[in-house]
């Protein structure tokens, strides 16, 4: 089944903009040319390899907003300068390279490594869920997961993908009472994005302070976790010449700027609480999904919390929304490929907990009419 996933999304992609980048990034480290020349053979390969309706929408800014499009596919420096918002993402970038050394072409790389990591992280889930429940039972519940966003996830050339197999990886880890190897995946993730420093900062607060049993963390151990989180944070940014929060803050939620590393941003403690704000009504308005796996996630914690065999499943859900919660506290954006494996997570949890509880219910019922007989 995960073969058929990953051969579906990578027959249907969902082309997305920040391709364009990730190619720019290929083509800086396989290339010895100037500046303007990565920027056209970026170009000439992303024209070759998408439609052309698609091809100008990437490219080309529409009449009545920012024209940061069309600068960044026209300005050399514009360009490069938006490359230091993609090559830090080691963990993608560098097989992405690595493929392309290997004679794979630089846009299959990308596809690839969304769709296969994706892949893995359904396997993942569902062999964890086989474990539990019988297959009949298994497979419906990861596939309701694999819907909530895996899906859409491993169609863009993203590396949100091989993040998703990472988190999820952490959130088993965390259900299973592995806190050591759950903190080794979010590093891993990490690496891939570094904004995934927010989920772990959330686990690390579920850990401590809410978490019972195998998972509860001591707060020594919490802080050490956190601040080797730092120190990776720091020897990526730091080297790579990363744009800081502000400026990608500033470009993704008040203006779109081509020129993130000259150019100085401000963004007050007002604009942050408005974005917010405006951002949450939006949300609201966009979709029914939203609102149902908060519902999903409080309702599978709710369900367990006099249960100590089901606890580890209730955390794992609350956990799950916590880190999306608290990702979008910092960056308001509610797009789902950031969030699959946490939206997996809760509704797989969520099934889990609804089939124990509905099997206990109808043993207590069973074994009521058996007395009264």
């Amino acid at each position: 089944m995960s073969i058929v996933f990953a051969g579906i999304s990578l027959a249907t992609p969902k082309h997305a903009f920040d391709v364009i980048f990730y190619l720019g990034c290929v083509f800086d480290a396989t290339t010895d040319g100037d500046w303007p020349e990565i920027q056209r053979q970026t170009y000439d390969h992303l024209k070759a390899s998408i439609p052309e309706r698609t091809y100008r929408e990437l490219t080309e800014s529409p009449p009545g907003i920012s024209l940061y499009r069309s600068i960044v596919a026209t300005d050399p420096e514009a360009f490069r300068q938006q490359l230091h918002v993609a090559c830090y993402k080691l963990g993608f970038i560098v097989p992405v390279i690595g493929l392309t050394y290997l004679g794979v072409d630089p846009y299959l790389a990308t596809r690839i490594m969304a769709a296969i990591p994706a892949a893995l992280a359904f396997a993942l889930v569902a062999v964890w869920l086989l474990r539990k429940l019988s297959a009949p039972v298994a497979i419906p519940i990861a596939i309701a997961g694999l819907l909530a966003g895996l899906f859409q996830t491993a169609r863009y050339e993203y590396p949100d993908g091989l993040t998703a197999l990472a988190i999820a990886g952490a959130l088993i880890s965390f259900t299973e009472g592995r806190r050591r190897l759950a903190c080794i995946c979010f590093l891993a993730a990490m690496i891939v994005r570094m904004d995934a420093i927010l989920y772990f900062g959330a686990f690390l607060g579920v850990a401590t302070f809410l978490a019972t049993g195998e998972r509860r963390m001591r707060f020594r151990e919490a802080v050490a976790w956190g601040l080797g989180a730092l120190v990776l944070y720091a020897a990526i940014s730091i080297p790579l010449d990363t744009p800081s929060y502000q400026a990608v803050y500033f470009h993704s939620f008040i203006s779109q700027q081509p020129y993130m590393m000259t150019k100085e941003f401000t963004v007050t403690p007002t604009m942050f609480a408005d974005i917010l704000v405006r951002q949450v009504h939006m949300v609201a308005n966009k979709s029914a999904k939203y609102p149902m796996l908060i519902a999903l996630a409080l309702i599978a914690y709710g369900l367990t919390f006099r249960s100590k065999p089901l606890r580890p499943y209730g955390e794992t859900a609350l956990l799950s929304l916590l880190m999306v919660c608290f990702h979008f506290v910092f960056i308001p954006w509610f797009d789902t490929r950031y969030y699959a494996a946490p939206y997996m997570m809760i509704v797989c949890c969520f099934g889990v907990v609804i089939w124990f509880s509905g099997a206990e219910l109808g043993r207590a019922v069973r074994l009521k009419k058996t007395k009264e007989t």
